[in-house]
Formats: structure tokens, C-alpha cells, sequence
């Protein structure tokens, strides 16, 4: 690409509001980078981590980088809790099966999907409501679905656990997202890690001039590679179209 004539530049802070001056179009392509957080009692404590502090640092160190065991963040001999049934947690689960995790449980807090390939009430092209089994899963762990985590627990400044509690979804009466409401006791689930795997907060876009294009995740929220392939590509024809 740089052959082709394309300058790459690096560690630039990039803000749709400030773009830099001297181009006559621009293309936003920067992604969903804020994960969605779970602010309950005791998220400060050392142990608790989103999914990409392990993953991101996991394929550095793969490529030969070094971590120091201060920032090291690891499954090694731990009990470790995902928290959220994606691909990313299932990722987690993979990548803490590699550095020898001692266990790996998986909640949830959505009802489990049916087993079935048909959902008549969510047909094509919609996301298909089906469980997903992965070849993570498939190394090992306990997966369980409508689960609240109500606080993480600790001593000494270092997670030992976490209190969660099974749900269930009622109809709203005032009509929009059901309710959640208790199914059942909290109990305490011991861990040593939590991996937050509970997806990316869709950024809110400024207004923009005309020349500045929107491309990939940044403009749909979280999703899928081959989409935001398909954005790009949408993205160059409306540059091409703006110039002409």
C-alpha cells in the first residue's frame, strides 16, 4: 500500500471534530473503541479486566513483545469468569484455556437461545437467535444464561469473586425493553479474573461536512468483518462519487 503511494502516519490522535486541514476529503474509519463497562460495587478491584486487556496484549505477546508481570494480565492457574456470550467471550475463553486457566465459566445475562436452526419468529436476514457452541467451548467450560452480576468481591484490594443472581425477563407494561426482575438467590461465584466481554458502545458522530465519509463499525456499531469490508467499499464509492 505504501508502494502505491499511500503515507501512513502513526500515534495521531484522530477526532472527527478537529480533522487535520490540506485534504479535500476524509474517511472515518476508526472503529468502536469503547467497551461497554459494568459499574456495580467493587469494579475497581485488581482482576477485573475488559475482554481486549487480555486478548490485544495476548496476540502482542505472541508476535515477541514484553510485558512485565506488573501489566501482565493472565489465566494462569486462576478461576476465571466471562462475563457476556459473544464471540469476544468466546475468544476469552480460548485464550484462557491457552495460558492454563485452572477453570472458565461463562454468564450471560440474556435468556439461552433455542437449539434449533429455525426461529419462526426471527426469520432471515435478521441475526439468528441460535446457540452459538464454539470450539472454545468445546475445550471446557460451564456456560449459564440469565445471570445478573450484582458486585464483585475481594480483599486486599484483589478480586476473590463475584454475587450473581439468575432472572428473568418480564413484558414492560409501559411497552420497550423488558423487565428484569430476580429468579432466583444471589450466590457467590469464586473467581480470580473476570474477562468483560459484553460488547462496544456505538460512538456518537458530530456533524460533519459533506467530504467526511463514515466507514466500518464506527458507523454501525459493533459488528461483523466482512460488513465493515462492505462499508469500506461504500465509503470509496461515495468519495468517488463526492469528486465527481
Amino acid at each position: 500500500m505504501e508502494q502505491e503511494g499511500i503515507r501512513f502516519r502513526y500515534g495521531d490522535e484522530v477526532a472527527p471534530e478537529t480533522l487535520p486541514k490540506g485534504f479535500d476529503a476524509y474517511v472515518i474509519a476508526t472503529g468502536t473503541p469503547t467497551a461497554r463497562d459494568l459499574p456495580v460495587p467493587g469494579r475497581e478491584l485488581k482482576g477485573v479486566h475488559f475482554a481486549l486487556e487480555l486478548l490485544a496484549q495476548q496476540n502482542r505477546v505472541l508476535y515477541g513483545a514484553e510485558v512485565d508481570a506488573a501489566h501482565r494480565v493472565t489465566c494462569k492457574g486462576k478461576d476465571v469468569l466471562v462475563i457476556g456470550g459473544g464471540d469476544t467471550g468466546s475468544d476469552c475463553i480460548g485464550t484462557a484455556h491457552r495460558q492454563g486457566c485452572k477453570s472458565v465459566m461463562q454468564i450471560e445475562i440474556m435468556p439461552k437461545p433455542p437449539m434449533g436452526p429455525d426461529d419462526p419468529a426471527n426469520p432471515w436476514p435478521n441475526w439468528p437467535r441460535t446457540l452459538k457452541t464454539s470450539s472454545s467451548h468445546e475445550e471446557g467450560c460451564v456456560r449459564r444464561w440469565n445471570i445478573n452480576t450484582l458486585r464483585f468481591l475481594g480483599e486486599n484490594g484483589r478480586l476473590t469473586g463475584v454475587e450473581i443472581q439468575p432472572i428473568d425477563w418480564e413484558p414492560n407494561p409501559e411497552g420497550g425493553r423488558p423487565k428484569m426482575v430476580p429468579a432466583g438467590d444471589p450466590e457467590v461465584v469464586k473467581a480470580d479474573i473476570v474477562l468483560l466481554a459484553m460488547g462496544f458502545l456505538k460512538p456518537q458522530l458530530p456533524e460533519v461536512g459533506e467530504n467526511v465519509f463514515f466507514a466500518g463499525d464506527v458507523q454501525s456499531g459493533a459488528s461483523l468483518v466482512v460488513r465493515a469490508m462492505a462499508s469500506g467499499h461504500a465509503a470509496a464509492g461515495s468519495v468517488d462519487a463526492y469528486f465527481n
